[in-house]
């Protein structure tokens, strides 16, 4: 009887040893394909139903996942440097063709007028150059999170009037009209000053570009945020599209030949606002271009 029980348990060791050995011998063929084959879905499997092999490979599954989530974000990651170059080396080359075409006029001509207008245009192209490099530097610190937030309590009307105006002459001489709300509620936000300040210049650049006559800024509160709207009505010939507005390198003009123009105000802008725990997004109403920015309010001053 001992006999009997004994050899049906050697072979049922000796068929549990078979399988074991086929299905590691199935997993090492699998494991020598899986490098090229991984990218497209492919995944470790068994036949041979053994937990503790059944474990085993799970664990390996997810590694397997895992190194694919941080290969795709790798190229994810080239993509957008290869994207970040392209447009750096376009939007940096424009005015620097157009600087370099203007020193030329002004050595061959000698009208004083002449001479004053072309100076004008280069020290624009300067500042502009200046503000663009601003630009991609922030983007680049704030996609590796090297941007440090420096958040405080204050009022972002006061900000916000003290910002446009100073933008007065610019608005004067494309003659675009500001139009500011009645002081009412006063609330304090809690957001970086100084973050907060690049957003608002990018709108005000973006409003210089774009709008026809007006701009009109207003205030509204949720239970929690502070929502600051901008609006300006779009030119006659301007053709935005609204859902791709905080693209990265999107700009109206599809040729790109707008020099003042390099495509990363509002994409910035999202970015810095996010940042700040806020969000940011646009709508078109109309004839109405409008931005809307939500701000974390200070409650303690509520």
């Amino acid at each position: 009887m001992w006999g009997w029980i004994f050899a049906f348990v050697a072979l049922a060791l000796l068929f549990y040893l078979f399988f074991l050995k086929r299905e590691l011998r199935k997993l090492q063929h699998e494991m020598k394909e899986l490098p090229i084959r991984a990218s497209y879905g492919y995944r470790l499997s068994l036949d041979f139903r053994e937990r503790t092999l059944m474990d085993i490979v799970d664990e390996l599954n997810q590694m397997v996942d895992a190194f694919e989530g941080k290969n795709r974000q790798a190229k994810q990651m080239e993509e957008n440097v290869r994207l970040f170059i392209t447009g750096l080396s376009h939007d940096l080359r424009t005015p620097l063709t157009s600087i370099k075409g203007y020193v030329q006029l002004l050595e061959e001509v000698s009208d004083e007028r002449k001479r004053a207008h072309y100076i004008k245009i280069i020290e624009r192209s300067v500042t502009r150059l200046l503000e663009m490099t601003d630009q991609f530097y922030d983007l680049a610190r704030i996609e590796t999170n090297q941007k440090e937030l420096q958040l405080s309590s204050f009022s972002l009307s006061n900000l916000v009037e003290d910002i446009f105006l100073s933008f007065y002459e610019q608005f004067e001489e494309q003659n675009i009209e500001l139009h500011f709300p009645e002081h009412g509620r006063e609330s304090q936000i809690i957001a970086d000053e100084f973050m907060l300040t690049r957003v608002i210049q990018n709108i005000i650049q973006n409003i210089l570009r774009y709008a026809k006559s007006k701009a009109v800024i207003s205030y509204e509160h949720s239970d929690t945020d502070l929502i600051f709207s901008v609006k300006n009505d779009v030119k006659s010939h301007s053709k935005v599209a609204i859902e791709k507005v905080f693209l990265r390198f999107y700009t109206e003009d599809k040729n790109r030949t707008n020099t003042e123009a390099s495509g990363l105000g509002l994409y910035l802008s999202k970015k810095l606002v996010e940042k700040m725990n806020g969000k940011m997004d646009a709508e078109l109403d109309e004839d109405w271009f409008v931005l809307h920015i939500h701000l974390p309010l200070n409650r303690a001053q509520a």
